[in-house]
């Protein structure tokens, strides 16, 4: 009798093990500084640490526990591919609003939820993008097509 494992979680916790990992070891490049005077490098050591012992902490167990295998919806991941580069080939020409919003509604292809809330929740993400990057972050980035 094959056992099989619970790879979900064995997958997702090595994943999280792996980046925790990475952030941890790159961040030793910046100062570390103290508790009391962090340095740039405080956090991603720290929280890349934090994340590496709690991927651990979902992998080892999954390692003997029972699971179902993994499937992967092909069709989801080329639409947020798809949604990805849409936004990335349209910031300059479209601006962050109108990017954010074509990239929203291209994510939502696979989605069976109705055209009047596809259209809310992309309104959304694009306010909150813009209030984020743009505004919040004060990065340079054309809010809209004519703002350049």
């Amino acid at each position: 009798m094959k056992i099989t494992r619970d790879n979900h979680d064995l997958v997702g916790g090595l994943l999280m093990a792996a980046a925790g990992l990475f952030f941890a070891l790159y961040g030793q490049r910046y100062d570390f500084g103290t508790s009391d005077r962090m340095g740039p490098g405080y956090f991603p050591v720290v929280l890349g640490w934090t994340l590496a012992v709690l991927g651990l902490l979902v992998a080892v167990p999954a390692w003997w526990r029972r699971g179902s295998a993994i499937t992967v919806q092909w069709g989801n991941l080329f639409w947020c591919v798809a949604s990805l580069l849409a936004f990335a080939l349209t910031l300059r020409l479209l601006g962050v609003v109108l990017a954010s919003f074509v990239a929203a509604l291209i994510s939502l292809v696979p989605s069976s939820m109705a055209l009047r809330t596809r259209l809310t929740v992309c309104a959304v993400v694009a306010v909150l993008t813009t209030l984020i990057f743009p505004i919040g972050l004060q990065m340079m980035l054309p809010i809209w097509p004519w703002s350049h």
